[in-house]
């Protein structure tokens, strides 16, 4: 389906809001229609700022969802909630831009994947990261056998945020009833969804969790609240075709902004990215019959790649797409979270 201009609603006025915002700024024929959030004081900002009708002015997400003057839901709020927003989107018809990660547990996955069976709807999950050049990059690389058969990819997502010195308070993301869980949904369910995009399905997990910070002070109340989550998540895997993976992820790496390094070791050549640096790709090969070692750093121009949200409504609008991340790449996200919770709690290899 083709419009003229696409009527955005967004669930969820903080930060990942106003980056969703930005971006649909730069798409022509979007504009955000209505907004939603408990907190009203944000509703009231954000609506004086949009010069937006007191009536899309929303605090209750069934309503903003039912709205029928909006054409697709952008939703940025708390783990627990993106099953019940999911949920009733698939209900309604309502085409989704949910964020990661899925959701918190399989018995919710399972249920929503049964929903979207029966009453299939336009669906994106945010796994930005797919759309950085040196992704998009690097997944032509490996489908034009540039670096041969892949025999291994390993990654590593580092930030420093979480370490004794900052002294974070305590969020909802130290909670497993809001969060699910912890560092592995937050930023580790992004190192899991940059294995299935560029090597394919995982068959096997083995994981380890560990909780560096067990406390933490709640600045509402002042008091020191338990962190029942991991702050730590390692863990190895078997993917399709026999590759295979190392992984770990952590918030305690002091020097860390936004660390996300991914390497892909094939029989031909290795290639390392870092979405600190999202246009270079550092590729080495052996050429020649003298298999002379070769390092090359490749340099992206961005503006050739297509952004997440313009993916999305290129979508609706029935364009196919080889990037977008559907509710089933969610699913099959949640299920490799799960196995690597299951694995750490009691040391057996899952498979999956």
């Amino acid at each position: 389906m083709n419009k003229e201009i696409w009527n955005v609603g967004i669930i969820g006025l903080g930060g990942i809001g106003d980056y969703h915002m930005n971006h649909l700024s730069r798409i022509a024929n979007t504009r955000v229609a209505a907004i939603c959030d408990v907190n009203t004081k944000a509703v009231q900002e954000v609506g004086d700022r949009l010069n937006l009708l007191a009536e899309k002015r929303y605090s209750d997400y069934k309503a903003i969802i039912a709205d029928t003057d909006v054409d697709f839901i952008i939703s940025g709020v708390s783990n627990k909630f993106h099953y019940d927003i999911l949920k009733y989107a698939i209900e309604c018809g309502k085409p989704i831009f949910s964020e990661k990660p899925f959701t918190r547990t399989m018995e919710e996955a399972d249920e929503l994947l049964s929903l979207y069976e029966k009453n299939p709807i336009p669906c994106m999950i945010g796994f930005s990261y797919r759309y950085r050049p040196c992704f998009q990059y690097v997944k032509q690389l490996v489908e034009q056998g540039t670096l041969g058969r892949i025999r291994h990819i390993a990654a590593h997502y580092l930030q420093e945020e979480n370490a004794p010195m900052f002294n974070k308070e305590y969020t909802w993301r130290f909670n497993k009833e809001m969060a699910g869980s912890g560092i592995l949904a937050d930023i580790g369910s992004h190192m899991v969804d940059a294995a299935r995009f560029f090597v394919g399905e995982f068959t096997q997990v083995a994981g380890m969790m560990s909780t560096f910070i067990d406390h933490r002070t709640d600045l509402r109340t002042q008091q020191l609240v338990e962190v029942d989550v991991d702050d730590f998540t390692g863990f190895q895997c078997v993917l399709e075709g026999g590759v295979m993976g190392t992984f770990y992820t952590h918030k305690n790496a002091i020097g860390a902004k936004n660390q996300f390094h991914v390497t892909l070791f094939g029989d031909l050549g290795t290639v390392r990215i870092s979405v600190e640096q999202p246009n270079e790709v550092h590729l080495t090969v052996r050429e020649g019959e003298k298999l002379e070692l070769t390092e090359k750093v490749i340099h992206l121009d961005e503006k050739t790649m297509k952004p997440m949200l313009q993916d999305f409504v290129d979508y609706l609008e029935q364009a196919n797409s080889r990037l977008l991340p559907t509710i089933i790449d969610g699913y099959r996200n949640q299920q490799v979270l799960q196995a690597i919770i299951e694995s750490a709690k009691d040391g057996v290899t899952r498979s999956i």
